[in-house]
């Protein structure tokens, strides 16, 4: 081999891992958390040294707190699975067992972020400060939704709302085996629907409500997801339209940068005392 080549050789080896270690994130990864009682802000989990441990990802790190109303709660720490990095993401779930007819709530709260520096960027603080700045609507709220999602045993497919502009992910009509209408909005820079009548032999009737706020530009993304059986046209457009204006979860970008800044503030103030206190025990 040539000097040349090996050069060459060896600046290709080190832009490789140039590239890979500039884009990979220190993130803490840990077994999911139960527990039998609503998590708060004051009660969130921090990773443990025990418990987790700290891995590289490409794909940047979350950390995310599920709640059930019938008061359990998970929290998870690790990587990301495909939210966009520098983003809090929340999600409604209100849905009704077809065999029981009992309503549940689950509600979720993500932070997914690519750290700047080589500490893991999915931490307890960033959890909690991510919810400071979240207001969601009221379980009431919710619940007078009930009624669109209950189940219905005069369900016929023609009582669905047909309509498509998303093609690529659209799952295709079969009214032979159709159980339930659905319908999927997305609303970014341009909106688009799927409203199809699918095979489906899920056991719920249910709506989903998802929001990606987007830290960094302060934009935000919507995603409603409908499956029900009652009444002409549960899939519509009108429906999605009022889940998306009386179900709307809040953000508060200043709260959530502030939090921050408070954070920063803190630990400023703090550094010096116990450098001073350190300094003191070794005269």
């Amino acid at each position: 081999m040539s000097f040349f080549v090996y050069f060459q050789y060896c600046f290709n080896i080190l832009l490789i891992f140039n590239v890979q270690s500039r884009f990979a994130y220190s993130c803490y990864d840990c077994p999911m958390m139960e527990f039998n009682y609503s998590l708060t802000i004051d009660t969130f989990p921090s990773p443990t040294k025990n418990a987790c441990r700290i891995i590289t990802a490409q794909t940047g790190c979350f950390v995310r707190v599920n709640w059930y109303n019938h008061g359990i709660s998970e929290v998870f720490y690790g990587t990301n699975r495909g939210s966009l990095l520098d983003s809090v993401n929340i999600e409604i779930d209100r849905r009704v067992s077809l065999s029981t007819g009992v309503y549940s709530t689950i509600k979720y709260i993500d932070y997914t972020c690519g750290s700047s520096n080589s500490s893991p960027c999915n931490t307890v603080e960033n959890l909690q400060r991510s919810f400071r700045a979240v207001t969601f609507p009221l379980d009431e709220q919710i619940n007078t939704y009930d009624t669109l999602i209950a189940p219905s045993k005069e369900f016929t497919p023609d009582s669905c709302f047909y309509d498509e502009n998303m093609t690529d992910v659209c799952p295709k009509s079969n009214k032979s085996l159709c159980q339930r209408c659905m319908i999927i909005a997305e609303f970014a820079q341009t909106s688009t629907i799927c409203a199809v009548c699918p095979d489906d032999q899920t056991v719920y009737n249910f709506f989903l409500y998802g929001t990606h706020f987007l830290v960094t530009n302060q934009t935000q993304l919507d995603s409603i997801l409908i499956r029900c059986q009652q009444g002409k046209q549960c899939n519509s457009v009108a429906n999605v339209e009022n889940i998306r204006r009386d179900l709307a979860t809040q953000f508060d970008y200043d709260q959530f940068f502030n939090s921050k800044a408070s954070t920063t503030r803190l630990f400023s103030m703090i550094l010096p005392m116990l450098v001073g206190l350190a300094s003191r025990r070794l005269l």
